[in-house]
C-alpha cells in the first residue's frame, strides 16, 4: 500500500521536520507489513521531487494542517484531485482546533482529531477492507450524502515510551538546520490564551530519560551533530526526570547543545547547573507580562517575582534566556504593555520577543474576545494574513493603542510577528557555529 504524507509549509520562514508525520508513519509500520511511505515537505522539496510526488498513484494521502498554511492545503488538494480519486485524510493541530469546520472549505473525505498514531493505523485497516469506519475513534468523515460524522474521541496514549521513534529515514534530514525531539505531550497548566489545555485536556505525559538519550544518540550518529530543540510545552514539569536525563547525558559523555521551553518558577539552582553541564545553552521562558494582575488574569499561576528569580537562576548557571511576552491577553492595556517593556529592558534576558496574541477556539481568551471585544474574523486561518497583526480589539485596549504597543516594542527591537512556538529559530541560528 502506497501512502503519501504532506507537510504544507512552503512559504514559512523556517525549515523544520514534522515530527507528527514521522510518528504516524513509524507506528503504522509497526502494525502493517506492506506500507510504503513517501513524505513531501513543501518547504524543502525540489520542484522535481514535488512533481514526482503528485504523479505517484498513492492509495492514500495524509496532510497535516496548521492554521498558517491552510490555504496551501487547499492548493495541494487541487493537485491531488488532478491525479485521480485518491482518498485524503487530514490531521494536525488545526483539525483538532476547528473540528468539523475543516470540511467547509476542503474537499477532504476524512479527518483525524486528537493524537493520530492509533487512529491513522486503524484507518489504514479500514481502507484494506477490515473493520467499520464508525468504530474508529478520533475520526471524522464525510458520508456519501455529504453529512459529516464525528466518531467519539480516542483516549490519549499514556505510555509514550511504547511509541517507536519517528521514521526519520523518510525525511531529507540533511536539509534541516537542527534536530527536534518531543519529550512530553500536553501541559498541566491552564494559561488563558493557550490552546494546549484544550488540545491535551491538561493531561501531561512524559517520556523516560533513557529513551530520550537513545534517540538523541541515534540522531547524532545517523544524521550528524546539530543543535537539538526539545519542542515541549514545558520541559521541566518533572525536575526529577530532568535530573535523570542530564545525568545520563553527562555519564554517556554525549556532547550536544540543546534548548527548550521551561517554567521559570519551578527551577532550582542545582538542576539549572546540571542542565548546563549536560549541554543546555538556552531556555525560552514565557514571561508573558510583568504585571501581576495580568498574570493572574492569564491564569499563569505565578508572579513576576518568581519569574525574575528563575531567570536569575538560569543566568547564574550560564544558560542564555529568551524572554517571551504577549500583548493583548484579557485585561491588557497600553499601560500594562509599557510596564512589560520596561521590565524587559532591565531584565537579565539575553533575547526578548513580544508577540501580538492570537485567540484560539476552546480557550478562555477566545471566549473573552467574543464577549468583550470585536474580532476581525472568526476564521483562525485568516489571522495570519492580517497586517499589522491585530486581529481583535477590546474597549480597554482599542486598535489604536494596540498599534502604539507594536510600534513601541518594534522601536526597542523586541517585536516578532512569527508564531510564538517557533521561538527556537530566533536563537538557534545564533548558536549553530558553536558545534561546527
Amino acid at each position: 500500500m502506497k501512502i503519501g504524507l504532506v507537510f504544507p509549509n512552503k512559504d514559512r520562514r523556517y525549515k523544520t521536520m514534522h515530527l507528527g508525520l514521522g510518528y504516524i508513519a513509524a507506528y503504522a509500520r509497526q502494525h502493517h507489513s506492506n506500507l510504503e511511505f513517501t513524505v513531501l515537505d513543501t518547504r524543502i522539496a525540489t520542484r522535481k521531487e514535488t512533481n514526482a510526488f503528485f504523479q505517484t498513484p498513492f492509495d492514500l494521502i495524509g496532510i497535516t494542517v496548521l492554521s498558517p498554511v491552510y490555504f496551501e492545503t487547499i492548493e495541494i488538494f487541487k493537485r491531488i484531485k488532478n491525479n485521480g480519486n485518491i482518498p485524503v485524510v487530514l490531521g494536525g493541530p488545526y483539525v483538532t482546533t476547528i473540528m468539523d469546520e475543516i470540511f467547509e472549505e476542503t474537499p477532504a473525505e476524512y479527518a483525524i482529531y486528537g493524537e493520530g498514531e492509533i487512529t491513522f493505523s486503524e484507518f489504514v485497516h479500514f481502507l484494506k477492507g477490515k473493520g467499520n469506519i464508525e468504530d474508529i475513534e478520533g475520526l471524522m468523515f464525510r458520508t456519501s450524502n455529504g453529512r459529516i460524522t464525528t466518531n467519539p474521541p480516542r483516549k490519549q496514549i499514556q505510555d509514550l515510551d511504547s511509541l517507536p521513534i519517528p521514521a526519520y529515514e523518510l525525511f531529507h534530514m540533511d536539509r534541516y538546520p537542527l534536530h527536534r525531539i518531543v519529550t512530553s505531550r500536553g501541559c498541566p497548566y491552564m494559561c488563558a490564551y493557550c490552546n494546549a489545555t484544550f488540545m491535551w485536556k491538561q493531561n501531561w505525559r512524559k517520556r523516560g530519560a533513557r529513551g530520550l538519550v537513545d534517540e538523541i544518540e541515534f540522531l547524532v550518529e545517523n544524521y550528524g551533530k546539530k543543535i537539538l530543540v526539545f519542542a515541549d510545552n514545558t520541559f521541566n514539569v518533572d525536575l526529577k526526570r530532568v535530573e535523570e536525563f542530564c545525568d545520563l547525558l553527562i555519564r554517556n559523555k554525549t556532547k550536544i547543545l540543546w534548548s527548550t521551553s521551561v517554567r521559570a518558577d519551578i527551577i532550582t539552582q542545582p538542576i539549572a547547573n546540571k542542565m548546563k553541564e549536560a549541554g543546555c545553552y538556552n531556555v525560552a521562558i514565557g514571561i508573558e507580562s510583568a504585571n501581576n494582575d495580568m498574570l493572574a488574569k492569564m491564569n499563569k499561576g505565578t508572579n513576576i517575582e518568581k519569574v525574575t528569580e528563575g531567570i536569575r537562576i538560569f543566568k547564574k548557571a550560564g544558560i542564555e534566556v529568551l524572554g517571551q511576552f504577549v500583548m493583548g491577553a484579557p485585561g491588557e492595556t497600553l499601560e500594562t504593555v509599557k510596564e512589560s517593556l520596561e521590565y524587559a529592558k532591565k531584565s537579565e534576558c539575553d533575547y526578548i520577543n513580544f508577540y501580538t496574541i492570537l485567540p484560539f477556539k476552546g480557550t478562555p481568551q477566545w471566549d473573552y474576545v467574543l464577549e468583550e471585544g470585536t474580532i476581525a474574523t472568526e476564521k483562525i486561518h485568516d489571522f495570519h494574513s492580517i497586517n499589522p497583526r491585530i486581529v481583535f480589539e477590546t474597549p480597554e485596549f482599542p486598535y489604536t493603542d494596540r498599534l502604539k504597543a507594536i510600534e513601541l516594542v518594534k522601536k526597542a527591537g523586541f517585536y516578532s510577528n512569527q508564531d510564538k512556538k517557533n521561538w527556537w529559530f530566533d536563537v538557534a541560528k545564533e548558536t549553530s557555529r558553536r558545534i561546527q
